[in-house]
């Protein structure tokens, strides 16, 4: 593995329980055959890996790097802000997100979350909270039906990684798998 200077979590890559392995390999050797340095950080059985990766790269190039390719993996979600978990953090950090994102405001968006582990009681009350301080602040507007943005909250147990993409983008983030016969 490469140790990577200023490296943070950039991306979440989703996978097959047992093939975490395998996926940072795979993910390294993709990036390194484009002369990105990086560091993959895989949790045994735990469906995930978190590649590290220095600050200034485009993490939208390098998505569309590791879709081009055959990976294991399902989901490629990119990070914009890590955070501890707890309601109060996780949306101190959604408002930055919009905030430092420069969107025209107020946005048209939806919530998406998923947890791993028991820190949190449940992302459907996380996403309720959320919603509701962003409404009151008049910085988003939760619309289930033209949303333009997706606010992703990935919890895994003590970090959250929060992630605010464009809905045409969505499609970029799912790994294209072959068909087998």
């Amino acid at each position: 593995m490469i140790d990577v200077k200023v490296a943070e979590p950039r991306i979440m890559i989703t996978c097959d329980i047992g093939n975490e392995e395998g996926v940072c390999n795979d993910v390294l050797d993709i990036l390194f055959s484009y002369g990105i340095e990086a560091r993959c950080l895989w949790f045994s059985d735990k469906g995930f890996v978190i590649v590290y990766m220095e600050k200034q790269l485009n993490v939208y190039t390098v998505v569309r790097y590791i879709v081009s390719r055959n990976i294991r993996g399902y989901w490629i979600i990119p990070i914009d802000f890590t955070c501890s978990t707890g309601y109060e953090y996780i949306a101190r950090s959604v408002v930055d997100a919009i905030l430092l994102k420069g969107y025209r405001l107020p946005i048209k968006a939806i919530g998406r979350c998923r947890k791993r582990g028991n820190i949190i009681d449940s992302c459907s009350s996380l996403l309720r909270y959320i919603g509701n301080i962003i409404e009151n602040l008049g910085i988003a507007v939760i619309d289930f039906r033209n949303y333009e943005y997706i606010i992703r909250i990935e919890v895994v147990y003590e970090n959250t990684f929060i992630s605010i993409y464009s809905r045409s983008d969505e499609n970029l983030f799912r790994v294209k798998r072959p068909n087998v016969i």
